[in-house]
């Protein structure tokens, strides 16, 4: 069962989010895909996302609320939201989009039906239901993108530092990595002349290799 806090008066609006292209060309019946919800999903999903960040983070100029805006209306991220919600288990394709991805649902697919579910609820219920799917499901990831905009850049310093002798050898190496594919968690190590001098965690290879360099740049104050 399809669980994403929203039920539906017209339950042909959800049936339709989840009809591709491939599948609607292939039966040559009068039947609709996702796409005209999908057009309008996009424009719902990217009028709320700006709204919250304008609401949520008065400080912020403008050139950094469209940096945050464009990370979280990304394919990635809608493409998160489709695997928490299983969107996959749901999404009808055509079979020949089927036999070649043995199955697998492409994370375009995957995003594009996120859209058109938004816009499904849209249509059904109106703006605020349409709101409150999009802010449950992504304002952590617009919690996560202001919080990159602060990270100072610790790798180039580092380097910059580190690169005065001639003999340096810097790498980072993803030790482990945690979670889901939607959520996971990196585990890096800094290494400097095959020594480990910082480690660092995020859910992203960048955010753990940045802190892993501050953890570096620490330990090379520290030893000065």
């Amino acid at each position: 069962m399809l669980e994403i806090g929203y039920k539906f008066n017209n339950e042909d609006l959800l049936k339709n989010a989840f009809i591709h292209t491939s599948y609607a060309y292939e039966q040559k019946k009068d039947i609709k895909s996702n796409e005209r919800l999908e057009f309008l999903g996009d424009a719902v999903l990217e009028l709320v996302i700006s709204e919250y960040i304008y609401l949520k983070y008065p400080k912020l100029p403008e050139g950094e609320m469209t940096k945050v805006r464009a990370s979280v209306v990304c394919e990635k991220s809608l493409y998160n939201v489709a695997i928490r919600h299983n969107f996959s288990d749901f999404l009808i394709v055509g079979k020949c989009e089927d036999k070649g991805n043995k199955g697998v649902r492409k994370p375009s697919m995957l995003a594009d039906c996120v859209e058109a579910v938004i816009g499904a609820i849209y249509l059904d219920g109106g703006y605020e239901n349409a709101k409150k799917f999009i802010i449950d499901n992504l304002s952590e990831a617009v919690s996560e993108s202001v919080k990159g905009l602060g990270i100072k850049d610790y790798k180039t310093t580092l380097q910059e530092l580190l690169q005065r002798n001639p003999k340096c050898e810097i790498s980072y190496v993803v030790e482990k990595e945690e979670g889901p594919e939607h959520d996971k968690i990196f585990y890096v190590k800094l290494i400097y002349n095959s020594k480990v001098i910082g480690k660092g965690k995020g859910k992203s290879k960048k955010a753990a290799e940045q802190e892993a360099a501050k953890k570096g740049l620490e330990k090379y104050k520290n030893e000065k």
